[in-house]
């Protein structure tokens, strides 16, 4: 049987040390009963966190008011001061350097059996304590190190349970408190939570259970997963985007398909994802291999064309069976089926159209045309770009597969309210038409303030920042830009927007509108044949490009609530029947059709109501 890489690290957090210390002795007796190999370690803060209380946190992006949503996230305030970012870094570093060797200890004791190391403290209570940043460089460190963690217990323990057991000053964690460990609960790996104002003994017995079952799961995982070159291994895909995690200036709606799409098939299939980054390597997380060319550092333009260039190449040396190309704007295909011996899925959630026209220095349409050429099997998200494609490539087999959302619960009370005009999106004044948008909002003057939150290459955010200099000419400006937006700013964002606005000149989906319809807000947008997939369900198409009408529907929008409570409960119906793990599986389907699988063209469960599994043709 194949066995187990590495102890199980796991993590106890909650408001109370005493409480978490307490179960981590009592978990570590009931499983050394078991015959399990564990170590406890305690981990409760560094020197500074033992002799200075951690200061009281900055409040951001929780703030109601003008001042909370129209703070940039580089802004002083919201980074808090210098002496609490280097306490959280030198947090995060001891804690990172205790669980090393403590990992060490427990597989030199194990000797080749199972292993659990146990702490009362994890990276949650980190990002919890300090209040810090999606953005911040310690919020990455504790990130970091939660992906190392097999699974972390979040004993959730009320002021009442504190109070009875003697324990006044802990009694009453603020709501503040609550909301930030609800918040990064949501987004760590692996989080599981506990009732904590139950027995001490019924705590420790579900959280027994809990660990038990990881074990059992990390057993089957190992299990499954034959080792490389051993008859039965599991077929090899491969991904690639050029949208990393470390190439800020390109975040796109791209790179968030393709990390659904990559764990999607990382069920069935043994995954590689192929992305750019400033520096090279390779690394492991949740089951996932990612390989990162270094082009970061040539900049957005060429970085994009190396990165091109080099997939080629990267293709001969990866031994894979089924490759999934993201095209790359402006550039688009990378004529990669020429070089792969496998079947090549090209998906264009990226490609430039029309947009390039204005931007004549290469040949960009011809290479799309002749790239495309070369691809038997490609996927987009709309109708119109299939039936395009389609024209280009007749022999091609075109799937239309759109884009998803993670879905959440409509909230009829916040349905026609809303504090500002939101552009939530990467900054590129032409192609996403923020001049147009600038000229329209500068003409109809509607009642709300405009948002702009996004980023993108520093030319283009120059540029931004000169159209709005020459618009927001009044003395109490009405044009704010606040960056880059995290995903607990976005979600901030969108659910105190009163409206979406998307005045670009091209599109391939419009996955930020697909996001802001899941909040209740309509979705205000040029007629793009791209983006008719919206139609009649909570949105307000203008005609292409004409400014005067995008500025009074805009004004409409700002001054009717009633309107917008209207359109915003049809545009919340319609992003129910956009779920991931329905688009997802349709990945899943192609690719198995493709590897003719035992299991192959496995369609998911289709929804009532949900949109038809589309081809052209």
């Amino acid at each position: 049987m194949t066995s187990v890489r590495g102890p199980l690290l796991v993590a106890v957090s909650g408001p109370d040390d005493a409480d978490t210390s307490s179960l981590v002795r009592r978990l570590a007796v009931l499983l050394r009963e078991r015959g399990v190999t564990v170590l406890a370690l305690p981990c409760r803060g560094c020197f500074l966190c033992r002799r200075l209380p951690v200061p009281p946190r900055v409040r951001d992006a929780g703030e109601p008011g003008r001042d909370a949503w129209a703070r940039r996230a580089t802004d002083p305030e919201r980074r808090g001061p210098w002496p609490r970012r280097a306490h959280a870094l030198l947090d995060a570093g001891l804690l990172a350097a205790r669980i090393a060797v403590a990992r060490l200890r427990a597989r030199a004791r194990a000797r080749g059996r199972q292993a659990v190391v146990l702490t009362d403290r994890g990276p949650l209570d980190g990002l919890v304590r300090f209040g810090l940043p999606a953005t911040s460089r310690a919020a990455a460190s504790f990130r970091r190190i939660a992906d190392g963690y097999g699974l972390t217990l979040l004993v959730e323990t009320g002021p009442g349970t504190l109070r009875a057991r003697g324990r006044e000053e802990a009694a009453g964690p603020s709501a503040d408190w609550w909301d930030r460990c609800r918040s990064w609960s949501r987004r760590l790996p692996r989080v599981t939570r506990l009732d904590g104002d139950g027995a001490p003994s019924l705590v420790a017995e579900a959280a027994l259970l809990r660990i038990l079952d990881t074990m059992r799961e990390r057993e089957r995982a190992a299990a499954a997963v034959p080792e490389r070159g051993t008859a039965g291994a599991r077929r090899h895909v491969v991904v690639s985007v050029y949208d990393g995690a470390d190439a800020p200036a390109h975040r796109s709606g791209g790179a968030l398909v393709a990390g659904k799409v990559a764990r999607r098939l990382a069920e069935d299939f043994r995954v590689t994802v192929v992305t750019a980054g400033r520096r090279g390597g390779t690394e492991e997380r949740d089951g996932i291999r990612y390989v990162r060319l270094p082009v970061g550092r040539a900049g957005p333009r060429a970085g994009q064309l190396l990165f091109l260039v080099l997939l080629p190449f990267v293709a001969r040396r990866i031994r894979h069976d089924l490759w999934l190309e993201n095209f790359t704007p402006p550039y688009s295909t990378s004529f990669l089926p020429l070089t792969s011996g496998a079947p090549v899925i090209g998906i264009d959630q990226g490609r430039p159209g029309e947009a390039s026209r204005r931007r004549p220095r290469l040949p960009f349409l011809l290479v799309e045309r002749l790239g495309l050429r070369c691809y038997r099997h490609i996927v987009t998200p709309n109708s119109a770009d299939g039936s395009t494609i389609r024209r280009l490539n007749p022999r091609a087999d075109v799937q239309v597969i759109p884009n998803g959302v993670d879905q959440r619960l409509l909230d009829e009370a916040l349905l026609g309210t809303g504090q500002f005009i939101l552009f939530l999106g990467r900054i590129d004044t032409w192609v996403k038409g923020l001049d147009l948008l600038l000229d329209a909002y500068d003409r109809a003057r509607p009642p709300l303030d405009l948002l702009l939150a996004g980023s993108g290459a520093p030319a283009e955010e120059r540029r931004l920042t000169a159209l709005i200099a020459a618009h927001n000419r009044d003395p109490l400006s009405r044009i704010h830009w606040v960056g880059f937006a995290g995903e607990e700013r976005k979600r901030q964002l969108l659910r105190d927007s009163a409206f979406l606005v998307m005045p670009s000149r091209h599109e391939t989906f419009g996955l930020v509108a697909l996001e802001g319809m899941a909040y209740g807000k309509p979705v205000l947008h040029f007629d793009l044949p791209a983006l008719r997939w919206m139609r009649g369900t909570g949105d307000v198409a203008v005609p292409p490009f004409d400014v005067a009408a995008f500025g009074a529907r805009m004004t409409e929008l700002a001054s009717d609530s009633a309107l917008r409570q209207c359109l915003g409960h049809r545009a919340g119906i319609t992003a129910q029947h956009y779920a991931w793990d329905e688009m997802t599986g349709r990945y899943l389907a192609l690719a198995h059709r493709l590897l003719d699988s035992p299991a192959a063209a496995r369609r998911p469960p289709r929804k009532r109501g949900a949109s038809s599994w589309q081809t052209t043709r």
